[in-house]
């Protein structure tokens, strides 16, 4: 899926220039026709708006407000204006970034990943429901029940971690112990199923399920 990056930008060669740069690697969307933005923003559902101030109208300033107030969509303004108060402003009204015309392509190209990655990684979830209560903090890497940490050994909290990390797909055995032990050098298969089956008691007395399941000859998944 391509990120999806909406300009909305009077100056049309200029907006141009922009979208046959950033079309090789973004869904671009451009706006012309400056009667209907809102309706047309809530059509596109961009990931990102680049937003000029100097519009027909309605100024950047006031459709920022507007967008701000439907949706945490990242806003780079790009405008002439380089005014110190209107920066001040563009990031008060809940802009995220401000570039000043003219500007090289391979900076806004720079701030286009940077706002996009912040907004995924901040879109994340932090938790994970697994069964009865039983919830898993990515942040933390801690594992609740009823809001009380379950207490787990540093090798059993890496080994959930990993499934966690891994969840719905089958994690081999080789696999397990390459991450866990981080060496190539060798490790008791019993090591690696006494771990495995020690979590997998703990799980099951706290939540009634043990969680991991076996895919026998295999290794390790949870759904």
């Amino acid at each position: 899926m391509k990120w999806k990056i909406l300009i909305i930008e009077d100056d049309f060669f200029f907006l141009e220039q922009i979208q046959n740069r950033l079309q090789n690697h973004y869904e671009v969307y451009c706006i012309r026709e400056f009667d209907h933005i809102l309706l047309d923003v809530q059509s596109i559902k961009p990931h990102l708006i680049l937003l000029d101030i100097n519009l027909p109208g309605k100024d950047g300033f006031y459709w920022c407000e507007q967008f701000r107030s439907l949706s945490n969509v990242p806003i780079l303004f790009i405008s002439a204006r380089n005014g110190i108060e209107d920066t001040l402003k563009a990031i008060h009204l809940g802009g995220d970034d401000y570039l000043t015309k003219p500007f090289r392509i391979e900076l806004l190209e720079a701030k286009i990943e940077a706002a996009l990655r912040r907004n995924e990684e901040y879109q994340k979830p932090k938790t994970i429901e697994l069964k009865n209560e039983l919830v898993y903090h990515l942040d933390l890497q801690m594992l609740k029940y009823h809001n009380e940490e379950v207490d787990l050994t540093p090798a059993e909290r890496k080994l959930f971690h990993i499934f966690i990390n891994r969840k719905g797909c089958l994690v081999s055995r080789t696999e397990l112990m390459l991450e866990l032990w981080e060496t190539d050098q060798f490790i008791e298969e019993g090591t690696l199923t006494t771990l495995v089956s020690r979590l997998r008691q703990k799980l099951k007395q706290i939540c009634g399920s043990p969680l991991i399941i076996t895919a026998k000859g295999k290794g390790y998944y949870i759904e």
